[in-house]
């Protein structure tokens, strides 16, 4: 018994073979009216798979689509959440800014960055307005925080703002306590620092420093920058002063161009 099953085992699929052949030789041979019942019973056992095969894939393109559909919608729904969020972002920044108030007989325009130009940090930015909005060479440049730079080139519909962190800018600043007067400069080396203060100058750490309105470029009062440390040589004539940029010139995402009103 165990040897006739052994046989069935390792011949299964050719047992399968001929029967499904003599079953087929059957509905050939049969007689007319046995013929359309066999093939009833052919189409019940042997197609009838291959039918329900047929519509689970349909199902399954019915599912895929769906899922494409469902995507898509999420993505529009990201979208739109995306852009609300920025809004809000940017009318909390424009609540900030109303509280900073422009110098006197001045006024100020708000300018999108187009573009930033970097070196081994930001040095320029390309903004959306130029001469055709009465934008002009030497304009300081600010945002909420305070001085950016200045318009350096104009063209048509764009211009250039020189940015602090130009070594060739610098700005003519003083301490807001002590008024000590100097030079803010930036070194890609130094970071920013205050230039030109004798050795016995009175200035500290945590010390406001603002643009002094000498030179005619930056009006008085615009904040510049933090003192961040003091150094100073036994023997030197003059103090290494450290600073903090008021404007934080690798994030700024809004800027404003400072126009003087006639008197």
């Amino acid at each position: 018994m165990t040897g006739i099953r052994t046989v069935f085992g390792r011949n299964r699929r050719l047992l399968a073979y001929i029967l499904a052949g003599a079953f087929l030789m059957s509905i050939i041979f049969s007689p007319n009216f046995i013929r359309p019942l066999a093939g009833d019973v052919a189409g019940l056992f042997i197609l009838y798979p291959f039918s329900e095969l047929r519509n689970y894939i349909v199902d399954l393109q019915g599912v895929a689509e769906e899922n494409r559909r469902l995507r898509n919608a999420l993505t529009e729904v990201t979208t739109q959440l995306s852009a609300m969020a920025e809004a809000r972002r940017e009318n909390q920044r424009l609540r900030e800014f109303l509280g900073f108030d422009p110098p006197e007989n001045s006024r100020v325009v708000p300018v999108k960055i187009v573009s930033m130009g970097h070196q081994l940090y930001p040095v320029s930015a390309l903004i959306n307005k130029g001469s055709n909005d009465s934008i002009r060479i030497d304009q300081p440049v600010i945002n909420r925080f305070g001085l950016a730079g200045k318009i350096k080139e104009v063209m048509p519909d764009f211009a250039t703002v020189q940015l602090l962190t130009d070594p060739s800018n610098a700005v003519s600043g003083r301490a807001a306590e002590s008024r000590q007067l100097g030079i803010v400069r930036f070194s890609p080396v130094r970071g920013m620092y205050f230039d030109n203060l004798p050795a016995d100058a009175d200035i500290a750490a945590g010390d406001l420093i603002i643009t002094s309105g000498l030179g005619g470029i930056y009006p008085a009062g615009l904040t510049v920058a933090v003192v961040d440390s003091v150094y100073v040589e036994r023997g030197e004539i003059l103090k290494e002063v450290f600073l903090k940029p008021a404007v934080n010139l690798n994030e700024i995402d809004e800027l404003y161009v400072l126009f003087k009103e006639p008197q």
